[in-house]
């Protein structure tokens, strides 16, 4: 089966690969849903540097976060990715065969040209078409028409109750839209006249000048309510990324333009989960906090490491699991950065260079987790497992009857 040289295909997949588990799409989806998670380990687990071996261990766990049992890995899966060429096995060690986010595309979309059911592929080609422009409902219901009777529904609120792709109306037309058109400065000014929200530009502009910031400090700043900023992130005009402190949770908010320099565009949400923690170190650190993000970066690019601080040990455990930076104890207390994916780090420092963001004097407790950016916008709808279980009843009831044809 030919499939279209578009990296913006594994992108999708990766996407519907980190939505909640749903088990109409696992069974009518599962290559798709398999390469989006070896695309996204592969993601995690890469080094800026060649040649670099990691503990099998350390493989192990973060395959086990993405829904891959420990058990099942030992067994099958660490030889499925050595024979698929994603890693190479000697001993307990790994050694890393992608360096970068383009390899790992790459690799995708070459596990993609393997599928053999033409009914995944097109279901895959009609979201990711959506990447492009606003898509009418019954091009996406046809394709859906290939699945069998019983799935349909169901795998159509896999796509819509989670925001991935957004229904609207225009003009009497029906329509779907992703979120990520919006990455597109043409494709939003489109969007802004079809929506006729023009006071929009107004929060658009700030978060391309203050990115990564807490969503109720941007909201105090531009004197707009917390519903109207959470509306605007439910449907693709902002992207919100979620941090989970003790007591608290706030989503730090940014522009969909806010990477658009970046030529490939090929990090997922680790740009932004990264200026999302460093932010939370510059606002809401109990320990100490960072004085200028700008600085603390580039320090970081010139050197391979950077800080010497009791936080840097308790607040920025999700880059260590996302393998962006490793934490080593250097006295007492006292921890310091270690950069990996320099990349990563090098963009994150040319958003946010030269920006002074607005300071916040309150104190919520520690940083436990961050959610990317598509675990973020689905859970803004919490009737979402609700609308799930229901779709999986009606998908059983359906199959007992012999209506799955």
């Amino acid at each position: 089966m030919l499939v279209s040289p578009n990296r913006g295909l594994v992108y999708t997949a990766v996407d519907m690969s980190r939505l909640p588990d749903n088990p109409i799409a696992e069974t009518q989806l599962p290559d798709l849903l398999e390469i989006g998670r070896e695309a996204d380990i592969l993601e995690t687990i890469r080094r800026s540097e060649e040649d670099v071996e990691i503990s099998l261990d350390w493989v192990k766990l973060q395959a086990s976060r993405l829904g891959i049992p420990p058990k099942l890995f030992d067994l099958n899966v660490r030889e499925e990715f050595e024979k698929k060429g994603m890693i190479r096995l000697t001993d307990d060690k790994v050694q890393l065969l992608f360096q970068t986010s383009t390899e790992v595309y790459n690799y995708g979309l070459k596990r993609l040209a393997e599928v053999k059911d033409h009914k995944q592929i097109d279901f895959l080609e009609i979201l990711t078409k959506a990447l492009a422009k606003p898509l009418p409902l019954n091009e996406f219901l046809e394709t859906l028409s290939q699945f069998g009777r019983a799935y349909r529904s169901g795998l159509y609120s896999f796509i819509i109750d989670s925001k991935m792709l957004i229904p609207f109306k225009f003009r009497d037309e029906s329509y779907l839209i992703s979120h990520r058109l919006y990455r597109d400065e043409k494709k939003l000014n489109m969007a802004l006249e079809i929506l006729e929200e023009q006071h929009l530009k107004n929060i658009v502009d700030f978060l391309n000048e203050n990115p990564g910031n807490p969503l109720p400090v941007v909201g105090r700043y531009l004197k707009t309510d917390p519903v109207t900023l959470n509306l605007l992130a439910k449907y693709g005009m902002l992207e919100p990324i979620k941090l989970d402190v003790q007591g608290d949770s706030k989503d730090y908010v940014f522009s969909p333009q806010s990477t658009l320099s970046r030529e490939d565009n090929d990090h997922f949400d680790l740009v932004k989960k990264t200026i999302a923690n460093f932010r939370f170190g510059e606002y809401y650190s109990q320990k100490s906090r960072l004085r200028s993000l700008d600085e603390f970066l580039s320090s970081m690019l010139d050197r391979g490491f950077a800080g010497w601080a009791e936080a840097i040990g308790t607040d920025y455990k999700n880059l260590e699991k996302d393998g962006v930076i490793e934490v080593r104890r250097v006295s007492g207390n006292n921890y310091r950065f270690w950069m990996l994916k320099k990349d990563v780090i090098e963009d994150a420092r040319d958003i946010v260079k030269g920006i002074i963001p607005i300071q916040s004097k309150k104190n919520v407790g520690n940083l436990t987790d961050i959610n990317n950016l598509i675990q973020t916008r689905s859970q803004i709808d919490a009737t979402l497992a609700q609308a799930t279980q229901k779709e999986i009843i009606g998908a059983l009831r359906q199959i007992q009857e012999g209506a799955c044809s």
